[in-house]
């Protein structure tokens, strides 16, 4: 045979077919299987799970009831107590005699009377005349000797006792402002000059009402009353 025949002759070409692999028609039910057995062994565990908290807690339970359950101990039987009877003592009646007392009263004294010294009385200078010259004669002496402005806003009032020579003998604050502002006042240095209370208790004197105001005026006139 020519080439040309050979040419023109259909070639019978052998082909190795091979088989495409087939699908297996098992492998969604074995994906399936593997889900059902997953869910299985969680469902399982939870239940272990839960059955073991249940169990703890009942344990705990118990425990705790056990610890509050007070124990009680059983006290010793005691032994019988034998009854001590003792013998009775009889005492003799004892007789009281009352015999009558005779109390002792102490004499008694009669308590001193204490001795009342009726105060003496200095007489008074009543004669008009001699207590307007008096009276002139204590004006000078505290007009003199007054030289401090006055500081007080009250009216100073006085009661002023001279002797029949004109020295001034004592004398009394009446008021309040007199006594918080005597140092202001020429009677303290006036009366020091002046004879003792004593030497001057038993001379007759003259009471004058002296007022020194604010307004640095002075005021005397006879003392009325006792």
């Amino acid at each position: 045979m020519s080439s040309q025949e050979l040419a023109s002759k259909p070639t019978n070409s052998v082909s190795s077919t091979v088989p495409e692999a087939e699908e297996t028609p098992n492998a969604p039910q074995s994906l399936a299987v593997q889900l059902l057995c997953a869910v299985g062994v969680l469902g399982f565990s939870g239940y272990m799970f839960s059955s073991w908290q249940q169990t703890l807690a009942q344990h705990s339970l118990a425990q705790q009831a056990q610890a509050a359950t007070p124990v009680v101990e059983e006290a010793p039987a005691m032994a019988p107590v034998e009854a001590q009877v003792q013998p009775s003592v009889t005492q003799p009646a004892m007789t009281a005699t009352t015999a009558p007392i005779t109390p002792e009263v102490a004499p008694t004294v009669p308590a001193a009377v204490p001795m009342v010294t009726e105060p003496t009385t200095t007489p008074g200078i009543t004669d008009p005349a001699t207590l307007t010259t008096l009276s002139q004669n204590l004006y000078e002496q505290i007009d003199g000797s007054w030289k401090s402005y006055p500081t007080f806003t009250s009216n100073l009032v006085y009661q002023v006792q001279v002797q029949r020579d004109g020295a001034i003998a004592g004398y009394d604050s009446l008021n309040k402002p007199a006594q918080d502002h005597l140092a202001e006042t020429p009677l303290p240095e006036l009366t020091s000059t002046s004879p003792t209370l004593a030497e001057s208790s038993t001379q007759p004197q003259a009471k004058f009402l002296v007022l020194l105001m604010p307004s640095g005026t002075l005021e005397i006139s006879p003392w009325v009353g006792n």
